[in-house]
């Protein structure tokens, strides 16, 4: 007797102390680690035959998915921006909003560091107006006026407010042109969608509105289905009878829905359970985020009777280059973004507008962002395009 509540006390510490790893280092592969540990202590420790052979089998389990999971890791493309650290000021930025889940506050400012090791990659203050745009050059108030909607690339995440490409495509129209910058680092198409649906765009209505830009990367094709820590509140949409329908927060649908909730939290923490049926997921993000490219067009022709204007950093025919860290293959990235030119919408691409230039120039360090020579390249041929259609 005494020795089997000597084996309760043992496996309860055991399992505190594989909690408070998981926890004290947010991993659910060190827990493991941890576990298959603590599995191989009790062979050692615990009293009776099957208390040692079920401390074999966890620890059996536990190295297991420790394999696995390295295994899954090695197979994933690494994040361009890997080992960089970002902090803000104020540290919760965005700020949650109710309809977008996260936006700008109006009137405000932040303050982005940057660093990689020791290394110093930017200190930036980034400001914004009373409709929580981004600052951009002013213009006159009777002048056309182009709405940029986008992420970190059409907001301009570690430049100046004025090196951002709406910055520097107002600066390079004259007469002037009104660049309203609405991108918000970490949106996807989804969010824009939901912007168009919840009217807070209708304020630039009588503002001559003469195109609606914005600039895609693959990473997208993962936020539109919530794929990211940051995500949860954000709005999800599914797609009715090829009708795309707003379905709230991507939180409440995890909450609503246990199981799906149970495989999205195991896949944050497990690259093998994240890859499961990968394909299969890769393909609905395809089609949401092709129908929420459409729906765009058709929003801005609608709300504005402007064009929607696609800048693209994605590999095409002929690049063909892997950009950043997407997990979908490259030939189906090729025939995504040959589906898309199908929708008649002025489109080009970054590569296009940055050809022949030194390589360095092109991205801010370690970061991966486009820099301020970039988002400057970007303008100009955002220009020409316009200028010619």
């Amino acid at each position: 007797m005494a020795g089997r509540f000597r084996n309760f006390w043992l496996v309860g510490a055991f399992l505190l102390v594989i909690l408070a790893v998981g926890l004290v280092l947010q991993s659910a592969l060190w827990a493991c680690v941890a576990a298959a540990l603590l599995g191989i202590v009790g062979v050692v420790t615990l009293r009776g035959n099957r208390w040692r052979s079920g401390a074999l089998l966890a620890t059996a389990l536990a190295l297991s998915l420790v394999a696995l999971d390295l295994f899954a890791g090695l197979l994933s493309p690494k994040a361009m921006n890997m080992g960089v650290v970002t902090r803000t000021i104020p540290q919760w930025w965005p700020p949650p909003d109710p309809i977008l889940g996260f936006r700008p506050k109006p009137d405000s400012e932040v303050i982005a560091t940057a660093t990689w090791g020791s290394e110093l990659i930017y200190r930036q203050t980034y400001h914004f107006d009373s409709a929580a745009a981004r600052v951009t050059p002013p213009a006159p108030d009777a002048t056309d006026t182009y709405l940029f909607i986008g992420d970190s690339f059409i907001f301009g995440q570690g430049l100046r407010d004025d090196e951002t490409m709406p910055s520097h495509f107002t600066k390079q129209n004259a007469p002037a042109a009104r660049s309203v910058n609405l991108g918000v680092p970490g949106y996807g198409p989804n969010h824009l969608v939901r912007a168009f649906e919840a009217g807070l765009l209708d304020r630039y209505t009588d503002r001559k509105v003469k195109a609606v830009v914005t600039w895609i990367i693959p990473a997208h094709l993962q936020r539109v289905t919530g794929d990211g820590s940051w995500l949860g509140s954000s709005p999800r949409y599914v797609l009715e009878n090829g009708v795309l329908r707003y379905t709230g927060s991507f939180n409440e649908h995890r909450w609503s829905d246990p199981i799906a909730g149970l495989r999205y939290l195991l896949g944050r923490q497990f690259a093998f359970i994240d890859a499961i049926g990968q394909r299969q997921r890769q393909a609905e993000q395809i089609e949401l985020f092709l129908a929420m490219m459409a729906k765009l067009q058709a929003d801005a022709r609608a709300k504005f009777g402007a064009p929607l204007v696609i800048v693209y950093s994605w590999p095409d025919e002929q690049t063909r280059h892997r950009y950043g860290d997407s997990k979908v293959e490259q030939p189906l990235l090729v025939e995504t973004l040959v589906r898309l030119r199908k929708l008649g919408a002025p489109m080009f691409s970054e590569s296009s507008a940055t050809y022949g230039q030194e390589v360095g120039r092109l991205m801010i360090p370690h970061d991966g962002h486009p820099s301020a020579f970039t988002a400057e390249l970007i303008a100009a041929a955002l220009k020409k395009l316009l200028q010619g259609s």
